[in-house]
């Protein structure tokens, strides 16, 4: 098993505040358009931080490393997990698509989702019930394993009544005997700056209603950022994807790019290679203690035709300068 605090350099008792920091500062120095032989190590690092640099995520994670699997724990998890199930009711999960300008600003989302929601008629029941004749009501059935000196007894979900302890005798007509029917929400949800992919909102009691619990589990807006108007989002770094015609590239000294704070003027560099981005210091995503920097891909199009005489001229221009 890893270990995702050697990868980021910091001690297993580090605050969350001290992975963070680690992580922006090997991001930086590992990013691949800083530095083209960093690709894997970037990767290891990002891999790192998105086991360890969220507080339940770290908590499984440290479970884990510190619980080695065995058959043994393994069986004694599959013997008891009736009696440890969670009285809560499951997560609902959706994607809250964002653009990175919508992580650069914060913006504020209205969402409609569809739900279940208690039926009303039956109050949840799904109809009339009955005992369920197998389990006696109790939802488990004890089966016996084995031969011999090796005979164990295992509590087991009763099959019959699905752990309900009972079964329907005259189905809702509303719900046909599910307990619940089908609802939609609107929310209108504020997103903070700086969010990224695989974040998540959680919102309490807005989830399915589980027939089970008696209850709606909460609902998880997870982030999914997709790349739009040529903007890309990297850790703290923004980046512009921009086309420049052929003629532009030669002639022009000065280049105007979109930001999302306004146009920026930058003063093209006399040598430079497209493989490497134009980098713009402190005009990335803010944080409260740091702030990334804003990158420009370019890439060269070409656009019309040059006439014959055109093309000549530019020939000797240019075996002129070399």
């Amino acid at each position: 098993m890893k270990n995702y605090y050697e990868v980021l350099g910091v001690d297993e008792k580090a605050t969350q505040e001290d992975i963070k920091k680690a992580y922006r500062k090997l991001s930086k120095q590992y990013h691949p358009d800083v530095n083209p032989n960093g690709e894997e190590k970037f990767k290891e690092i990002a891999e790192a931080y998105d086991n360890i640099g969220e507080e339940n995520k770290r908590r499984d994670y440290d479970n884990k490393k510190n619980n080695p699997f065995d058959i043994h724990s393994m069986f004694e998890q599959m013997v008891n997990r009736g009696a440890n199930r969670s009285p809560n009711a499951p997560d609902k999960i959706i994607d809250l698509v964002l653009t990175p300008l919508d992580s650069f600003f914060g913006v504020k989302k209205d969402i409609e989702y569809n739900f279940y929601l208690k039926c009303d008629p039956c109050d949840g029941s799904g109809g009339e019930k009955t005992r369920c004749t197998t389990c006696g009501g109790r939802g488990v059935v004890i089966q016996v394993i084995g031969t011999g000196m090796f005979r164990q007894q295992i509590q087991m979900t009763c099959n019959s009544c699905g752990g309900h302890g009972s079964t329907l005798k005259t189905r809702c007509n509303t719900c046909m005997g599910n307990g619940v029917t089908s609802s939609s929400e609107k929310l209108s949800i504020d997103i903070p700056k700086n969010v990224d992919n695989g974040d998540h909102m959680r919102i309490k009691t807005r989830g399915d209603y589980y027939q089970q619990q008696r209850m709606r589990g909460d609902l998880i807006l997870r982030v999914v950022l997709n790349n739009s108007d040529s903007f890309e989002k990297m850790g703290l770094d923004l980046i512009l994807k921009k086309k420049l015609d052929v003629m532009d590239l030669i002639m022009m000294d000065d280049l105007e790019v979109e930001h999302p704070e306004g146009n920026l003027k930058i003063k093209m560099p006399q040598n430079f290679d497209t493989d490497k981005p134009l980098r713009i210091a402190n005009k990335g995503y803010t944080t409260e203690i740091n702030r990334g920097n804003f990158y420009v891909k370019l890439s060269v199009k070409k656009d019309g035709n040059i006439n014959n005489d055109d093309k000549e001229k530019m020939k000797k221009i240019l075996k002129q300068v070399n």
